[in-house]
C-alpha cells in the first residue's frame, strides 16, 4: 500500500514543474527579467533578491498593525522594528529599539528603557512617546489588537523620552514576549490618519534598515536602505528586490536558476535540484526549532465537534507517508504533544503515552467512528444523523506543493475510513482570511511558537482567542476552548517558579492529548535557502546567529542587518 501510494506522488519533482509552466508565464518572466536588466544598468548595485511571499501580484500595503499576512513582507521586521527580538537559536532576547527592561510592583509593572539616538526614516527622533502611542492606538482600535494585549494591559505611558511604563490588570509575565515583539509606528505620522485599520501606508516612515520604496509594480517591487538607520554601517545591502511568484514551483525555478539570494521555500529533492546546480554557492539549512504543522478541524462543524471523531481522523492519517512523499524526509512525524525538537525537554511522559492517537491505525479509526454512531452508507461513506454523506474541504494555499501533497495523502487516508474530502486551494490572502474567520472545514497550517510551550497551548486551547465564526481570530482558528487551560494560563502568568511552570506545562499537554483540539502532522522545519554568489554572512549550522528562514518575524531582521554583498 505504501509503495503504491509513493509511486502516485513520485512524479512531483522540480523538472516536471518546469515542464508544466505555460508559455504565458515564461513570457511574463522574460519581460520581468528584461525590465530588471534595464533597471540594473541605471542603479549599478546588485539587489538582494528575496522570495518569501507567493502571490500572483503585489498590493501596496505596508500597515504593520493589521493581522499577519495582510501587509507586504518585510513590513513588520525590516521596515518597522520591535523593542526586542527573541532569538530562537540562542534563547536570548536581543535588545533592539529598547535596551533593557525591569519588572516592578510584584510583576504588575514593566519598565522598558528605549534606545537613544534612533531616528525615523524622515529624520524625526524616535522616542518612548512613539511606543506608548502604538499601544494606545491598539487600545482604541480593537481590530489592530488581534492578540488581545489590552486584555491584560491596564495602561501604557511614556514617562520621558526614553522610558515606557506598562501597567498590567493582572500579573502576566508572558506579556513580555508579545509586547516586546510589537512593531512600533511613528506618532507624528499616524496621529493624522483617519482610519488606521484601513490605512495602507503606501510610503512608510519607519526605523527599520529598509524603508524607501524605490519602485512598486504588481509583479516586482524594490525596497531601499533607510538613510537614517540607527545601526552604524548597517545594513550592508543597499536594496531588496521582490518578484511575484504565484506558486512554490515558480519560486523554486527562480531559486535553482540562481536568480534568488534568500528564500524560505519547500524544494523537493533539494540536494539534487538546488545544491547540485551550483554546489559552491547554493546552500540550505532546515533546523527543526519551530513548532508542528497541524491539520486544523473546525470544531464548530457537526461531526468535527466530537473528540473521538478528531482522534479517529488522526489515527487514519499516515504521517510516515506524508513525511516521505510530501516532505521528502526533511522532517519527522509530529510528537504526540506537538512539541518539536526545540521544545523536547518540556515533553510530559504521561501526555506522550496518552497521545497514541497520532499513530497510524486504520482499523482502530474505523472502530472509533463506528462507536461514535456514524455508520457507512452503501458506497462506503459515513452518514450524518440526517442521512447526508460526510464531506469536507481541506483548505490549502495555492502553489504550496508540499502541503498540497500532504493534503492529498490525508484525503486518500480519510476515504479509507468513510470520510469524503476535497483538497481546495486558494490564494494566500483568501486562505488566511477563511482560516482566521473560521470559515473552513479542515486546513493545514502552523501554530504559535515561543521560548516555552505556553504560547502553543494557549493559542490552541485558551478562550482568550475564541471568536465567533465570521470574526477574525489571530490564533485558535479551530474554535476550541478549555476552562482548565484558562486557569492554567493564569497560573503560568503569575509564577516564576521553575518546577511550578513545568507542572503547568505538563498539565496543558495532558489536556491537549485528551481533547485533540487540533491534529499535529509533522515537525515544522525552518525552511531556509541561500545563494552566496552575490551575498554572504548568512546564518549556518556552524554560525547559527539566527534562524536562516525569512519566514519568522521579527527574527528574520537579524539576517537582514547582517547579510553582506561579496
Amino acid at each position: 500500500m505504501k509503495d503504491k501510494t509513493f509511486k502516485m506522488f513520485s512524479f512531483h519533482c522540480v523538472h516536471q514543474y518546469i515542464l508544466k509552466l505555460s508559455s504565458a508565464v515564461l513570457i511574463c518572466f522574460i519581460l520581468i527579467f528584461n525590465n530588471c536588466v534595464q533597471h540594473e544598468k541605471t542603479t549599478g548595485s546588485p539587489p538582494f533578491v528575496i522570495s518569501q511571499e507567493q502571490v500572483s501580484s503585489f498590493v501596496r500595503n505596508f500597515n504593520p498593525l493589521i493581522p499577519s499576512g495582510s501587509s507586504r513582507w518585510p513590513t513588520v521586521s525590516g521596515i518597522y522594528e520591535p523593542l526586542f527580538i527573541y532569538n530562537s537559536m540562542t534563547g536570548i532576547y536581543v535588545p533592539w529599539l529598547a535596551t533593557g527592561y525591569e519588572w516592578k510592583d510584584g510583576n504588575l509593572q514593566l519598565d522598558v528603557t528605549i534606545r537613544e539616538n534612533v531616528t525615523w526614516s524622515d529624520g524625526q527622533p524616535f522616542t518612548a512617546y512613539d511606543v506608548s502611542y502604538t499601544f494606545n492606538l491598539k487600545k482604541t482600535n480593537a481590530a489592530l489588537d488581534p492578540r488581545a494585549s489590552w486584555g491584560y494591559l491596564k495602561s501604557v505611558e511614556a514617562i520621558n523620552d526614553h522610558l515606557v511604563r506598562f501597567k498590567f490588570l493582572r500579573i502576566f509575565v508572558p506579556g513580555l514576549h508579545a509586547l516586546t515583539e510589537q512593531s512600533i509606528i511613528p506618532k507624528h505620522i499616524w496621529e493624522n490618519i483617519d482610519d488606521p485599520v484601513k490605512f495602507t501606508n503606501p510610503n512608510p516612515v519607519a526605523t527599520g534598515p529598509f524603508t524607501e520604496i524605490l519602485r512598486f509594480d504588481h509583479q516586482i517591487w524594490e525596497l531601499g536602505r533607510n538613510p537614517h538607520y540607527w545601526q552604524e554601517g548597517k545594513p550592508a545591502v543597499e536594496r531588496l528586490r521582490f518578484y511575484a511568484y504565484p506558486t512554490n514551483e515558480q519560486a523554486t525555478i527562480a531559486l535553482i536558476n540562481g536568480e534568488v539570494d534568500w528564500a524560505g521555500n519547500f524544494i523537493p529533492a533539494i540536494d539534487r535540484v538546488f545544491v547540485g546546480r551550483d554546489p559552491e554557492n547554493h546552500h540550505y539549512w532546515f533546523p527543526r526549532v519551530g513548532g508542528s504543522i497541524f491539520l486544523y478541524v473546525n470544531t464548530t462543524k457537526q461531526f468535527l465537534d466530537q473528540v473521538e471523531v478528531r482522534k479517529a481522523i488522526s489515527l487514519a492519517i499516515n504521517r510516515e507517508l506524508i513525511v516521505r512523499v510530501a516532505m521528502y524526509d526533511y522532517t519527522i512525524p509530529a510528537h504526540p504533544t506537538a512539541l518539536a525538537d526545540g521544545l523536547a525537554p518540556w515533553r510530559s511522559p504521561t501526555a506522550t503515552e496518552n497521545g497514541d492517537w497520532v499513530e497510524y491505525d486504520i482499523e482502530r479509526a474505523n472502530e472509533m467512528l463506528d462507536n461514535a454512531g456514524f455508520k457507512k452508507g452503501p458506497n462506503g461513506i459515513r452518514l450524518l444523523p440526517d442521512g447526508k454523506e460526510l464531506f469536507f474541504d481541506i483548505s490549502i494555499v495555492s502553489g504550496w506543493s508540499d502541503w498540497i501533497r500532504a493534503a492529498q495523502v490525508i484525503s486518500q487516508n480519510l476515504k479509507l475510513v468513510g470520510i469524503n474530502t476535497r483538497v481546495k486551494t486558494r490564494d494566500f490572502g483568501a486562505w488566511l482570511s477563511s482560516m482566521q474567520n473560521g470559515e473552513f472545514d479542515m486546513g493545514i497550517a502552523w501554530t504559535e511558537k515561543g521560548p516555552t510551550p505556553y504560547r502553543l497551548y494557549r493559542g490552541l486551547m485558551s478562550s482568550e482567542f475564541l471568536k465567533p465564526v465570521g470574526e477574525t481570530a489571530e490564533v485558535n482558528w479551530h474554535r476550541f476552548a478549555s476552562d482548565e487551560v484558562d486557569s492554567l494560563c493564569v497560573a503560568f502568568e503569575k509564577t516564576s517558579d521553575k518546577e511550578e511552570i513545568k507542572q503547568i506545562i505538563y498539565r496543558m499537554q495532558e489536556i491537549f492529548v485528551d481533547n485533540a483540539p487540533a491534529i499535529p502532522l509533522f515537525a515544522e522545519p525552518s525552511w531556509g535557502q541561500y545563494n552566496t554568489k552575490r551575498f554572504t554572512n548568512f546564518p549556518t549550522e556552524k554560525n547559527p546567529y539566527a534562524q536562516i528562514s525569512p519566514n519568522y518575524p521579527p527574527e528574520n531582521l537579524l539576517v537582514l542587518v547582517n547579510v553582506e554583498p561579496k
